[in-house]
């Protein structure tokens, strides 16, 4: 199958959509009938998406920075846009379109979205008024529209069958995998990244999120600063994530608790730190008030961290029983179950093997081989 991919998110930080994106084209196109073309905003290439090696030092990242001089730029850009990626699925026979972040561009073969979550409709305080309006826009005539619905969890699945009114045979759940770079390590193998962190391996609380308002980071923080100042001193609290929409406040308060000594907060990490601080952690704390599926606490049990992980949408379903439940809005309950848990050494490492085995069960090649059933689906085959 000649499949299309629309790679554009790949030019940014990855976050959780381009994470997708080039984990699942990765697992797809090691099938054997899986035919891989990415666009890559006004560019095509013959290939899984992949993240350019440097996209910042690119041709193309310098017609980006000079838009910002042009006339009506956003309505040229999206214009300019959907023509590039029209003409491109012509001129490579394109048999089918899989748009993996919501709403597609211009089209005439059958198209597959991944709707991976609906947080724009439950929490729209927690986004840009512009992705909002631009999913209200777009999104119900997606689904509508679509060959076939990817979910990430069963939990969505729910939603978009009750909000849309899309029937059951048109959505399809499609867990999402842990890449096999996230394992347990042991403290010689993290001792070269913590040690220039300034942090010991068993030692640290983590919280990893994009900082924004419905990852719910300043739950951690509230929730950090009640516990008692010996623990905080043998656990100090490390915060990681990308900027985020409406950062600015929360930004400056981590940068002053970090200056103060109170948290260390690192910003974006590329993936190998991060591997080494998930795999390093004494406890870590996942508060978000709502997500689709949640790779953040799946990737720590995966690499040996025992979980403390919000209760909200479709986190029980992925997180099961191997880790320890937060209500993200009682910022005083989550302190106690923290102290409670670092005081428990050794209920901290039995939780971390059920977390292990847990995360085992999620892999991009299962992730993999449900999306191209859809695929057949959407071409009107019959699936296997």
């Amino acid at each position: 199958m000649r499949v299309a991919f629309n790679a554009t998110p790949l030019l940014s930080p990855l976050t959780g959509i381009g994470n997708y994106i080039a984990e699942l084209g990765a697992a797809l196109t090691s099938l054997d009938d899986i035919d891989p073309y990415s666009y890559y905003r006004y560019r095509w290439r013959h290939e899984a998406p992949t993240p350019p090696v440097d996209f910042a030092g690119s041709a193309l990242a310098i017609v980006e920075s000079a838009k910002r001089w042009v006339p009506f730029r956003s309505v040229a850009r999206t214009m300019a846009h959907r023509i590039g990626f029209a003409r491109g699925l012509r001129r490579n026979r394109i048999e089918i379109y899989h748009e993996q972040n919501y709403v597609p561009l211009a089209y005439d073969v059958p198209v597959v979205i991944t709707v991976h979550d609906l947080s724009w409709l439950r929490y729209p305080e927690t986004h840009p008024i512009d992705r909002v309006r631009w999913l209200e826009r777009g999104l119900p005539r997606a689904i509508e529209r679509a060959a076939g619905i990817l979910v990430d969890s069963d939990f969505i699945r729910k939603e978009v069958q009750e909000t849309f009114g899309a029937s059951s045979e048109r959505v399809h759940t499609a867990h999402l995998g842990v890449s096999p770079g996230y394992r347990p390590r042991d403290p010689g193998e993290t001792r070269p990244t913590l040690a220039g962190l300034g942090l010991s391996h068993g030692a640290y609380v983590l919280t990893v999120g994009t900082i924004e308002p419905r990852k719910n980071v300043s739950h951690v923080l509230d929730a950090y600063a009640l516990l008692p100042a010996p623990m905080r001193e043998r656990f100090p609290l490390v915060v990681s994530g990308a900027r985020g929409w409406t950062d600015a406040a929360l930004r400056s308060q981590l940068r002053e608790l970090s200056r103060a000594g109170d948290i260390r907060f690192l910003g974006h990490v590329d993936k190998g730190v991060l591997r080494d601080l998930y795999a390093g952690a004494g406890l870590f704390v996942f508060p978000s008030l709502y997500e689709g599926f949640g790779l953040p606490p799946l990737e720590a049990m995966a690499s040996g961290a025992p979980v403390l992980c919000s209760t909200r949408a479709s986190l029980p379903e992925i997180t099961g029983d191997a880790a320890y439940p937060l209500d993200p809005q009682d910022p005083e309950a989550t302190a106690a179950t923290m102290r409670r848990v670092l005081e428990d050494e050794s209920g901290r490492r039995a939780m971390a093997e059920r977390g292990i085995v847990r995360a085992g069960k999620f892999k991009w090649t299962t992730c993999a081989v449900s999306t191209r059933n859809v695929y057949r689906i959407a071409l009107g085959e019959r699936s296997v």
